[in-house]
């Protein structure tokens, strides 16, 4: 081989390993992210998978045993999810909020695992002006 064939070869077994390595950790952190109608209608394929589910907490439904947390989400109100959640809650998590919860499905008990749980910001944080449109004078 003369310097240039070797050089190419070289930069090309590089870049074969670095595009295997960025698609197998991509590959291995992806998860799926679904809002509560959509995971119901998908959950007996998605067992044992970790997913994420967007959905809004039920009224009253939140139980709370030092930090063990039970409570329902929902989509359409006919759809709801009931989830079990161990570890520190952020101040937004009450009633009618906004969460994405991450975890495993069990669907013997019908009970969504959550690992992490993220509540969104409240609308009650938007500007007074959103959605008016400014005008320049």
């Amino acid at each position: 081989m003369n310097g240039k064939t070797a050089l190419f070869f070289s930069v090309g077994v590089v870049a074969i390993a670095l595009g295997f390595l960025v698609y197998t950790g991509l590959s291995q952190n992806m998860v799926y992210y679904f809002h509560v109608d959509e995971f119901l209608s998908k959950a007996s394929s998605l067992k044992g998978e970790v997913i994420k589910v967007n959905g809004k907490v039920v009224e009253g439904s939140i139980h709370k045993e030092q930090m063990d947390y039970d409570f329902v989400i929902h989509g359409s109100p006919a759809n709801i999810i009931k989830v079990a959640y161990h570890g520190v809650v952020p101040d937004t998590f009450k009633d009618n909020s906004d969460v994405v919860v991450e975890g495993t499905y069990d669907m013997d008990s019908r009970q969504f695992h959550a690992t992490t749980l993220m509540a969104k910001c409240p609308t009650k944080y938007e500007s007074q002006d959103a959605g008016k449109k400014i005008t320049k004078k």
